[in-house]
């Protein structure tokens, strides 16, 4: 008997068993939509590191975009490149960044939040004046940018690839490139926090005008990306979105 008693209290409760069996059950696509996984870029005042904590208008455009419309944002910082790859691998659901070239045949343009006007910066002993200065020049682009590729044919400049602006300065200021390759705003706000004065640099060259755009990964379900899109309009009528251009310029 006492033999008998010791098998059967060795078996394992059958309430454990179910809650085994409920754990084994594969999640819903309903519970997985809830999560929202942001691709980031680290790029300035786009997605930047600051007293070790993420900041930044696309950083934080994601966090308030993804609860606006009722998911929990899974938000992380990465170089344009890697941001690119996991949209293409479905690592990654939204990206906010201006146009690439395969960008739209990956993801959804869900709405414009910045325009952005495209330089490129000198140093003040050799100004550039023209389009045409930038001939044969080496001039420093953000790493995995087609868009900027294709800028160095349209100008025939030579492309130097750099992590980001702050590496784009660093070259120029040692004399590695001409010329540094970006957005007005961002690379003015870059300058001051490496404390370039204005006097080490020259006037900074339009090159073009561009936006910033959200893009929501055509992997999403197409009701989800409609709630994103709803939900991006309703910030942007707000003012949530005009706020954040404000406190980090572009």
């Amino acid at each position: 008997m006492f033999r008998d008693s010791a098998r059967i209290s060795h078996q394992p409760p059958l309430l454990l068993c179910f809650l085994w069996f409920l754990l084994a059950l594969p999640v819903p696509a309903q519970a997985q939509a809830l999560r929202l996984r942001i691709a980031t870029l680290e790029l300035g005042a786009c997605g930047h590191l600051e007293k070790g904590r993420p900041v930044g208008f696309c950083y934080e455009l994601g966090e308030i975009l993804a609860r606006a419309a009722g998911m929990e944002p899974v938000n992380h910082l990465v170089p344009l490149a890697r941001g690119l790859d996991e949209i293409a691998s479905g690592a990654a659901d939204m990206i906010i960044m201006p146009p690439e070239a395969d960008i739209a045949d990956l993801a959804e343009d869900i709405g414009r939040v910045k325009p952005v006007t495209m330089v490129a910066w000198a140093r003040v002993e050799t100004p550039l004046r023209d389009v045409r200065d930038l001939g044969g020049k080496t001039v420093a682009v953000i790493r995995g940018s087609r868009h900027e590729l294709d800028q160095a044919k349209k100008f025939k400049f030579i492309p130097f690839p750099c992590k980001n602006h702050e590496l784009g300065f660093k070259m120029l200021m040692a004399g590695r490139v001409d010329a540094v390759l970006g957005p007005l705003q961002g690379l003015t706000a870059e300058a001051g926090r490496l404390g370039l004065r204005r006097r080490f640099l020259g006037e900074p060259l339009v090159l073009g005008r561009d936006d910033m755009r959200v893009y929501a990964s055509r992997r999403l379900p197409e009701d989800v990306r409609g709630r994103l899109k709803a939900a991006l309009d309703r910030l942007i009528e707000d003012g949530s979105v005009a706020r954040l251009r404000d406190k980090y310029p572009l």
